[in-house]
């Protein structure tokens, strides 16, 4: 929506959260979902050969590790073209994913991450989990934008709830596993992955442009957005990292995340350009354990790291810990947006 020129516009909610929170449902991890989609062997039969899921200690980054399998799935059987295979790894995924629902699990997690009422959701999750619980709650879709088949720079729905007045937007920024036929937004692999980094860097620098009812829309350069409030219209989940206060939690920001990191990169930059520091507001606070090296960078990206309040749960801890941590978390959340609890 169009920005007021007559004054500061007010700072959003944004709520980023990654697997972390499927994984107490009993979700597989990416890795797992990777193995279980797209490797054809069961573990053991690659004798000799490298296998990413059984050497730790020399193991691919994620988008590789995809590469990896799928090219050489591909080499062994020729007669597969690389659409049909990640047709084929997208029937698989939606089969795994298909099985988490919010009435199979009525007292997940992500109902308390509903009761946030956040301006904005933001999720690596492939899966529509939140949009479904929002919709038992009275929730109806106002708006949606899809018309990307490749990448999700503005895919997303809006969802309202008119006896609440509330709204918010959900958007799965690495795509999801149910869309249309034609289209397929799951970004798994390096070469999606760069690919996004291409569209995303279009986006901070005014070359980014996209069709609306048949015409060619610009969309400004980032710098020129923080000088000028009417410039904002909100076509991307990128704005949220500059105009809204984003609160991650479930996903551990690793050097495999070159997506969010680069946004999270530039934006550090121009908190030190004395132009336009002062025009970036908002915060951006994670919630997790990440390791020394993370931790470090995260906070040269002038990102705030809650590692210990509330304490992460312990390696290898049981679902229930992680659901008992992430209560907790999402009260602090909720805290710090300044809603009352109950």
């Amino acid at each position: 929506m169009p920005v007021s020129a007559n004054k500061t516009p007010a700072i959003k909610n944004a709520i980023l959260f990654g697997n972390g929170l499927m994984r107490t449902l009993g979700s597989p991890s990416s890795p797992d979902l990777l193995k279980e989609t797209i490797c054809s062997r069961p573990c053991g039969e690659c004798a000799g050969s490298y296998c990413p899921f059984t050497e730790e200690k020399n193991c691919l980054p994620f988008p590789l590790i995809y590469e990896y399998l799928i090219l050489k799935e591909q080499k062994q059987h020729p007669e597969k073209n690389m659409r049909s295979l990640s047709a084929m790894m997208r029937e698989k995924l939606k089969k795994q994913l298909e099985q988490f629902t919010p009435q199979n699990h009525p007292e997940s997690i992500l109902h308390a991450l509903a009761d946030l009422r956040a301006d904005d959701y933001l999720t690596t999750n492939y899966d529509t989990f939140l949009r479904r619980i929002l919709e038992l709650r009275g929730y109806e879709q106002k708006s949606s934008q899809h018309s990307e088949t490749k990448y999700s720079i503005r895919r997303h729905a809006c969802m309202e709830n008119k006896e609440h007045s509330h709204s918010c937007r959900i958007w799965n920024i690495h795509g999801t596993y149910n869309d249309k036929p034609d289209s397929f937004t799951i970004q798994y692999g390096y070469e999606h992955y760069c690919g996004c980094i291409g569209k995303i860097d279009n986006y901070l620098k005014g070359t980014y442009t996209y069709q609306l009812h048949k015409k060619e829309v610009s969309v400004p350069r980032m710098y020129k957005k923080l000088q000028d409030y009417k410039l904002r219209k909100g076509e991307s989940w990128i704005d949220a990292f500059f105009f809204s206060n984003i609160h991650i939690l479930g996903l551990n920001l690793s050097p495999e995340e070159i997506d969010l990191l680069y946004i999270l990169n530039l934006r550090s930059r121009w908190l030190r350009d004395p132009k336009i520091k002062n025009r970036i507001r908002n915060r951006i606070v994670f919630y997790g354990q990440p390791t020394n090296a993370v931790k470090a960078l995260l906070e040269q990206f002038s990102v705030e790291v809650r590692s210990s309040s509330p304490e992460p749960p312990c390696e290898n801890a049981k679902n229930e810990a992680y659901e008992d941590y992430y209560k907790r978390v999402l009260k602090d959340i909720k805290s710090e947006m300044g809603q009352s609890g109950n």
